[in-house]
């Protein structure tokens, strides 16, 4: 043990600027393995959580071929298929998942809360801290989550505490029924508050598709039984225009399935942003690759100082030392510099752990959540340093004792082309890399800079309270009171903060039309800077009218203004331009769309989002300072999330940017690590060739054609490397746009940028280590023969 902490430091003084680039590249790439495998973690295991959830199946149907397929299923249907067979245990319906302000002793809290009918929990078997998920079969009881519970009343013991719904003053009281244990972050059903419908809502209406259905079987295999047993009871009951489709279909798989809870993650039903195997293995692949091409520069770094220390291990040999304890001491500083380097890669993970890093992974990056994988990173560190000190250790002690002492060794050709395979491999990823990354960076700046037929450039979006939505005119008042404003309307929804919206369904037979629809007040067009192509814009007056976006008179080509959409609907006062309203995951060019404005409704309000028009050349930071303030004036106290579009943007496409930052991180750490395992490489080589380039300069070569003769050996690999490269670079951003109905063509300079990045950075490289070797005096590099 002493001898090896003797050598090890002997070493590393003596080797410092190598010891620390190994240390560094095999730290980085640790903690880069850690963070990747964390997303990994959180996509292969979501909704594994649950207490048998291999049973959960959820519930995808196709309606028609217009709507495709969808999560949306009246309640009929949903408790039809819930009650088809003995081997369905329980199933839930659930609605829309709402934020709402409760207060609780005076403090207002703003939560999640998740509708269904009926104890619903019972597919999903929350494990019960107190009370019980029946409570939910009681008017006004409602379930919380022990994180919740500790929030508002600071103990889990809860039960029979009430909360009131808004404001105290509204005298809308829930009573907590039940506190359940926090389901895991990676869960299909979050940790809301759950509260029942009203038992009759909606109850034998076939008409209504407001629900999403889980079913919990007895057993998995019975899967296809109770699918059978349900589509046979559909036959004979749903109404005549439904049960009339069903006839021509020879079994349900046309109509519905039942889809296994562990494979929703990666379904693109009903979220088309949802993650993909493929995007995981890929991620996968990234991580190990780093963490070879980390293990590499290892090597690398080791046979690079081989010329410096083969001497002192021959001296040994010829002093006694046997050629078996030269390796397994040469084996133990490779293991040992492996275990530093994992060290100071948990230090880095704790450095940087309440940094932008976190934003790469949905995952939680607290080291005490993945100790398995804490554990799997050390057994690799291990791996790496005794794979990696394998072939140097051998190497080194694999000249005889007298040739070295002399001095006339050589380099092997062998071992030459082996780190050359090395190093050549280290390219390849980095140019693969670089590519996909140039792909995914040229679609995300046309989902940014493309024009979306509204001046999303101008407008801000906040949220509305229920004490705001009761005072809207009370707070356009207030709002244009603020310098630099010059408009501001409701809606329902944010424009592209989704894939889809309310859809409706309107007309029979061949007058028929499916659309997206936007409940919207009547400024709502003017404040966006929608232009109107036909017809007028919407009057204080209206109530219940329509304006079609062009895609919609195109498909439905009976349309015209100040006639019924169809025949006893809504009339059609104007059409407007077509706009990009949801994603570009959607070709909103020819997908027909309504904004409506009803004067009176009763039922549902749109008034949820309030739009906010701020003129050119506003401070806009400071804009949402004054609108934060003057809405207090409603709800004192509650944040009102006042966001500019670009933040809806990136909101609506953050699995793929964070995938992007993903992969442009990675990259960037997989040319860092490349560049040191060239440095390596480099200084190993001007070593051996040392007698070479003194006998050139002898000769009458200059330190600039001796540079040039290095650096026209690496052109020639990195030539190769890239074009062994570019169409694994292509696969990767083509597999990534396959996401977007709309996108932007791969462009030739992605490929051109990435190669002369790469070829640049590592000239760069070669150049400035080879230099002091070139500009040596030819006589003390010949001298030592």
């Amino acid at each position: 043990m002493n001898t090896l902490a003797r050598n090890f430091s002997h070493t590393f003084r003596r080797f410092f600027t190598a010891s620390v680039l190994n240390i560094i590249g095999l730290a980085i790439a640790f903690a880069s393995f850690f963070v990747i495998m964390t997303q990994v973690d959180y996509d292969l295991n979501f909704n594994k959580g649950y207490k048998n959830y291999e049973k959960i199946f959820r519930l995808e149907i196709k309606p028609n071929e217009e709507w495709g397929w969808q999560l949306w299923t009246p309640r009929p249907i949903a408790e039809l298929i819930g009650t088809a067979s003995p081997h369905v245990q329980a199933y839930a319906m659930t609605g829309w998942v709402n934020d709402n302000d409760y207060e609780v002793n005076g403090n207002l809290f703003n939560e999640t809360t998740a509708f269904g009918f009926g104890d619903f929990m019972k597919v999903f078997q929350p494990e019960m801290i107190a009370g019980s998920t029946d409570a939910l079969e009681k008017k006004d009881n409602v379930l919380i989550p022990a994180s919740m519970a500790m929030r508002m009343f600071g103990s889990t013991d809860a039960v029979g505490k009430m909360l009131f719904q808004s404001k105290q003053s509204d005298n809308k009281p829930v009573t907590v029924g039940g506190v359940y244990k926090d389901f895991p972050e990676n869960s299909q059903i979050g940790n809301h508050i759950f509260m029942p419908f009203d038992p009759d809502q909606d109850k034998n209406d076939w008409g209504n598709w407001n629900y999403t259905c889980y079913y919990r079987l007895d057993n998995p295999a019975n899967v296809s039984e109770v699918e059978k047993l349900a589509f046979q009871q559909l036959l004979k009951v749903a109404p005549d225009d439904l049960r009339e489709g069903l006839k021509q279909e020879k079994d349900n798989s046309n109509f519905f399935n039942l889809a296994p809870l562990s494979e929703v993650h990666f379904s693109k039903i009903g979220n088309k942003s949802a993650s993909s195997r493929t995007t995981v293995y890929l991620l996968i692949c990234v991580s190990f690759l780093i963490i070879i091409v980390a293990a590499i520069n290892f090597m690398n770094f080791t046979l690079a100082e081989t010329p410096m220390r083969i001497k002192s291990i021959n001296t040994q040999k010829v002093l006694g030392a046997t050629t078996g304890s030269l390796r397994r001491g040469l084996l133990a500083e490779s293991v040992l510099i492996s275990l530093i380097a994992f060290a100071a890669s948990i230090v880095l993970l704790l450095i940087l752990r309440d940094s932008g890093v976190q934003d790469l992974v949905t995952a939680n990056l607290s080291l005490s959540k993945h100790l398995p994988l804490i554990a799997a990173t050390f057994g690799i560190s291990i791996l790496i340093g005794v794979l990696a000190g394998l072939y140097p250790s051998f190497y080194v002690t694999s000249f005889p004792p007298a040739l070295v002492l002399k001095g006339s060794f050589g380099l092997s050709p062998k071992g030459r082309k082996l780190r050359t395979i090395l190093v050549c491999f280290q390219f390849f990823v980095a140019f693969m890399l670089i590519i996909a990354i140039g792909i995914m960076y040229t679609q995300s700046r046309y989902i940014r800079t493309s024009e979306y037929g509204y001046d999303k450039d101008a407008i801000i979006v906040g949220e509305m309270t229920q004490e705001a939505r009761k005072q809207k005119d009370a707070v356009v008042e207030e709002l244009s009171r603020i310098s630099g404003i010059e408009g501001i309307a409701f809606s329902q929804f944010v424009l592209n903060s989704g894939d889809t919206y309310m859809s409706w369904g309107r007309g029979e037979g061949d007058k028929s039309i499916n659309f997206a629809c936007f409940p919207v007040d009547y400024r709502y067009l003017d404040v966006m800077g929608i232009r109107i192509t036909d017809g007028r814009n919407f009057k204080p007056s209206d109530n219940g009218v329509y304006i079609f976006n062009e895609a919609a008179r195109k498909k439905y080509p009976w349309m015209a203004v100040d006639m019924p959409s169809t025949p006893g609907d809504w009339n059609v006062v104007g059409f407007c331009e077509n706009i990009k309203f949801s994603t570009f995951r959607n070709n909103d060019s020819t997908e027909p769309m309504a904004f409506i404005y009803v004067s009176k409704a009763k039922l549902w309000s749109y008034e949820n989002t309030v739009n906010v028009r701020v003129s050119a050349g506003t401070d806009k930071v400071e804009i949402i300072r004054s609108l934060q303030k003057a809405m207090e004036k409603f709800t004192p106290g509650h944040d009102f999330h006042f966001r500019f579009m670009d933040q809806v943007l990136d909101n609506a496409y953050r699995n793929e940017l964070r995938f992007t930052k993903q992969i442009l991180l990675f990259s960037l750490l997989a040319i860092v690590i490349s560049i040191i395992g060239v440095f390596g490489l480099t200084m190993f080589e001007s070593e051996y060739r040392r007698k070479e380039i003194g006998i050139r300069k002898i000769f009458g070569s200059t330190t600039g054609e001796i540079l040039r003769m290095f650096n026209k050996r690496y052109l020639y690999i990195l030539i190769g490397c890239f074009i062994v490269a570019a169409p694994f670079g292509w696969w990767i951003g083509q597999h990534w746009l396959e996401g977007f109905a709309e996108r932007t063509p791969i462009r030739a300079w992605i490929f051109l940028t990435s190669f002369l990045l790469v070829t640049a950075i590592t000239m760069i490289t070669v150049t400035v280590q080879s230099w002091k070797n070139a500009n040596e005096n030819p006589a003390n590099s010949i001298k030592t023969e």
